[in-house]
């Protein structure tokens, strides 16, 4: 017998309580928009978030609390620094199975991710945004230079796989899910032939981006800028035809059909630039490493 909830949520009666079992008042959720605001409220406390924290770093920069070199300044460098250093865990962790007894990979990618944002962070409230040395400027150059690869790494990653803890996405599981929606451009030409008319242009267009690499390096990145005007063309083709109640159901669908067919077609540069910035990225956290040691060396000796 499954156990029943009551939860605070607005009904047809006016009572404002669901009761059910657990899987009911999660059906009523959703299709009460739950996911939707629960999602605004999740970007409203990171954007909230990020907001304090500029003006704490205002206010640090401004008016330093502390010393770099004492107390709480001292101890954010530590803290900082022990983060980032415990980055290398999850290329380590990666690479030897023998650690496999160390919890799952994609824990340890979490927790890369979160490191190599929060680590960095820590340390310019260390340096209280200022540069007193020249060992220290090197330092906070190659650290820079870590998270701005991090976050070029990030945007490719999540370009080839499926989400940001998913699998890695191959161009044959792409070609066979955009061969799947054929069968809507055949539904929608019998109604929207100027829509499909759209959708091919738009086929042919970012299909030529994998031709040449001059193509590549003067089309590749007006993509999703080319894939914005279709839609706006095709919007425009269904109002004025007036076939469909629900046009925005519509446009959202077609949408999705065209950004897969702009995920294939630069699928395979993606996954070029992916292997490029492992090569390039590697030898900056080697950088960092070196040039952090030689900080704390050089802070603690002088």
């Amino acid at each position: 017998m499954q156990p029943h909830v009551a939860a605070f949520l607005p009904d047809n009666s006016g009572s404002g309580i669901v009761v059910g079992s657990p899987a009911t008042w999660l059906s009523s959720w959703k299709e009460r928009g739950g996911p939707r605001l629960l999602q605004s409220l999740v970007r409203l406390s990171v954007l909230s978030g990020v907001l304090l924290t500029v003006m704490l770093a205002y206010v640090v920069w401004d008016s330093p609390p502390y010393s770099s070199a004492h107390g709480l300044g001292y101890w954010l460098g530590v803290l900082g620094g022990s983060l980032m250093l415990v980055l290398l865990l999850y290329p380590l962790r990666k690479r030897a199975r023998s650690l496999s007894f160390l919890g799952p990979l994609r824990h340890w990618f979490k927790f890369h991710l979160a490191a190599g944002i929060f680590g960095p962070l820590i340390v310019l409230f260390h340096s209280t945004f200022h540069v007193g040395s020249i060992n220290a400027a090197v330092a906070l150059f190659s650290m820079l230079l870590v998270v701005a690869s991090g976050i070029v790494g990030r945007f490719l990653y999540r370009k080839i796989h499926h989400g940001l803890y998913g699998s890695r996405a191959t161009l044959g599981e792409l070609q066979a899910a955009l061969a799947a929606q054929e069968s809507l451009l055949t539904a929608l030409g019998e109604r929207h032939p100027v829509a499909v008319a759209e959708i091919r242009r738009f086929t042919a267009l970012s299909a030529g981006y994998e031709r040449s690499p001059m193509q590549r390096i003067l089309h590749f990145p007006l993509a999703g800028v080319q894939r914005a005007i279709s839609r706006v063309r095709i919007r425009r083709a269904l109002h004025a035809e007036r076939k469909d109640a629900d046009v925005a159901t519509l446009l959202n669908v077609i949408d999705e059909n065209l950004y897969a067919r702009q995920r294939v077609a630069q699928f395979a540069t993606y996954e070029r630039l992916f292997s490029l910035w492992h090569v390039a990225h590697v030898p900056f956290l080697i950088l960092l490493v070196l040039t952090g040691i030689l900080h704390v060396v050089a802070v603690h000796a002088y």
